[in-house]
């Protein structure tokens, strides 16, 4: 009688499975998307970044179907951010306007030299005007913003404000070449549609030997913090209407003013720190 003989294996006989479903499969790969986040970046700051994204879509939707109410924000926004902002770069910002008090007016009869401010917004800037020797005309792409302008020109009669233009600083085809004193911009460049377009309608309105004043953020020198400028610039630009990396100076640089640019890079104390890049300067035609 023949014996059998019987091996044992080591290892456990596979047995093969049915192809799994569709479900199944969709189900796996979800799992191993996920699986990351469960390990590696268990300690990420989650709940900030999920406030953010929920900041985002939220602004996003009342902008989208309640323009009217995110108007209003945006406004209010800015005029608190101006508040800070006045408060934080108060040396610099009268150090720039005190400029102003070196220019003449070049026309026979005039006393008080014509000033183009553009992106006007509320009036943040008519505090820091030499008194009584400034006519002011304002340019502010938002018509809503008039309420405001008006307000604290009340609370600043020292400047006299002929005319509020309504329209972006790209287009000042309303002021003829070479008509007015100066130029004066705070974080419009910054957060207007075209740099170069504007920078060209400020040189055909200055008078020659007009100056243009400025102070802008600025991308960042520092590699590590333009890098993150660059993440949260489109956030910025969304809800603040402001951009993180221009590269101002350069800007400026590439206009060439013929009487020569003064600028001095400096970081703000007391903004938020994406922010605090700066550029202050002025350019003479």
């Amino acid at each position: 009688m023949s014996t059998t003989n019987i091996y044992s294996f080591s290892q456990p006989i596979i047995v093969e499975k049915p192809s799994s479903s569709l479900s199944e499969t969709i189900r796996n790969l979800i799992s191993n998307a996920f699986a990351p986040f469960q390990q590696e970046y268990r300690r990420w700051p989650w709940s900030q970044i999920g406030t953010i994204v929920i900041v985002c879509i939220g602004s996003y939707t009342v902008y989208k179907y309640l323009p009217g109410p995110y108007r209003r924000y945006y406004m209010l926004s800015t005029k608190n951010f101006s508040s800070q902002y006045n408060k934080a770069l108060h040396v610099e910002k009268e150090t720039l306007f005190n400029e102003l008090k070196n220019v003449k007016a070049r026309e026979e009869g005039r006393t008080k030299i014509q000033v183009v401010e553009i992106g006007a917004a509320h009036g943040a800037n008519m505090a820091y005007y030499p008194p009584n020797i400034i006519e002011l005309i304002c340019v502010e792409p938002i018509r809503e913003f008039e309420v405001y302008l008006t307000q604290t020109l009340g609370r600043n009669p020292h400047v006299k404000c002929r005319e509020l233009l309504v329209g972006g600083a790209e287009n000042l085809s309303v002021i003829r070449d070479n008509q007015v004193d100066a130029v004066v911009s705070t974080l419009t460049l910054s957060s207007c549609k075209n740099v170069h377009q504007v920078l060209r309608e400020i040189r055909r309105i200055l008078k020659p030997g007009g100056i243009f004043l400025y102070m802008e953020n600025i991308r960042s020198p520092n590699p590590f913090l333009a890098f993150i400028q660059y993440l949260c610039s489109p956030m910025y630009k969304f809800l603040f209407g402001i951009s993180l990396i221009r590269n101002i100076p350069e800007y400026i640089e590439r206009a060439h003013f013929s009487g020569g640019t003064t600028q001095r890079i400096f970081v703000a104390r007391g903004i938020p720190f994406l922010l605090s890049p700066h550029v202050s300067g002025i350019a003479r035609k």
